[in-house]
């Protein structure tokens, strides 16, 4: 029974992120097709909530395959991602809130 649970919730983040990233390729289309470029990159720091390998690999890939994010470094002590994004428009906080949830739906089908 456990295993359909997971299931289920992995298809609900595998929709979740679909939708991330449609969202994240029509900014960078908007932004590339717009005459300005309204890029404003710049470094933050996500604090790590997940306690598996697999589900650091995981976030971590999944950031980096979303145009816009790129995960640069994880602390050695596994407190800390360090992730690049192109757009720092958003306070820094609803940042790190988005990254927090996607972790958070991680949790429920990663062991």
């Amino acid at each position: 029974m456990k295993i359909f649970v997971r299931l289920f919730y992995a298809l609900g983040f595998f929709f979740f992120y679909l939708g991330k990233l449609v969202q994240s390729n029509m900014v960078i289309a908007y932004d590339i097709l717009s005459p300005n470029l309204s890029s404003n990159p710049g470094f933050v720091q996500v604090p790590v909530t997940l306690q598996s390998d697999a589900g650091l690999l995981l976030f971590s890939n999944l950031v980096s395959m979303t145009p816009g994010t790129l995960t640069t470094d994880i602390s050695s002590d596994k407190q800390f991602f360090e992730i690049h994004v192109l757009y720092m428009k958003e306070s820094e906080k609803e940042i790190i809130d988005e990254m927090m949830r996607m972790q958070q739906k991680i949790k429920k089908f990663v062991p």
